[in-house]
């Protein structure tokens, strides 16, 4: 009897101990949810080794990571806004590429690998984050920029204020002819920027936004 009683109360103290390591064992902070998607700390840390939304030199840590996380709610909007509409499934999408020309704007695989062990992180999270890169990215080439025309008066608007410009700072001026395809170039993809933002501002307003940190 007092054999099984000590065996009773080590047992007990057994599964203490293991429930107060379950509790002590770091949980994944959400920072955002879109919809019902959450957008983990872990998302914001990939978007920061991989180097997304360009250069944050003078800005402090946590500033670069709310520019990051407002990036990953762009990102997330945009993707499930593809998602419901059907449109995701219509695209033709090269993931691998995506994530190959992630791997190499961040110093190559073998370094990105490496910290991602560090972070507790995976080549899945990678996988996703270069679907989603990679959908936005084909929508606005497949759909939005064949939407895209530029008339030839819009060209000549864009080179009298280009000769304004050279004038007031008193450098040469060129013909139209040799700037007209950087000019059409320019309003092409001014124009692209006007679509995408009209279709991210739809997006939003359709979408459920909760951001738990600044």
């Amino acid at each position: 009897m007092k054999t099984g009683l000590i065996a009773l109360i080590l047992l007990i103290f057994s599964n203490l101990a293991y429930a107060q390591s379950i509790v002590r064992e770091p949980v994944e902070e959400v920072v955002a949810v879109v919809d019902r998607t959450p957008i983990l700390r872990s998302d914001i840390d990939l978007a920061l080794l991989l180097g997304l939304g360009g250069s944050q030199s003078g800005s402090d840590e946590e500033a670069t990571r709310s520019a990051l996380l407002d990036l990953r709610i762009l990102l997330e909007v945009q993707f499930r806004d593809l998602e419901a509409s059907g449109v995701l499934y219509r695209l033709d999408l090269d993931v691998t590429k995506t994530r190959r020309r992630l791997l190499a704007a961040a110093g190559g695989a073998a370094i990105v690998e490496a910290k991602l062990g560090r972070l507790g992180l995976g080549d899945a999270d990678l996988d996703e984050l270069a679907l989603r890169l990679g959908a936005v990215n084909a929508y606005a080439e497949q759909r939005l920029r064949p939407r895209v025309t530029v008339g030839i008066q819009e060209i000549e608007t864009a080179y009298r204020e280009l000769v304004a410009e050279l004038v007031a700072r008193g450098e040469p001026v060129p013909e139209l002819t040799a700037v007209n395809d950087r000019l059409h170039r320019v309003l092409v993809e001014r124009k692209l920027n006007d679509e995408i933002q009209r279709w991210t501002a739809r997006a939003f307003e359709e979408r459920e936004v909760t951001r738990f940190v600044r």
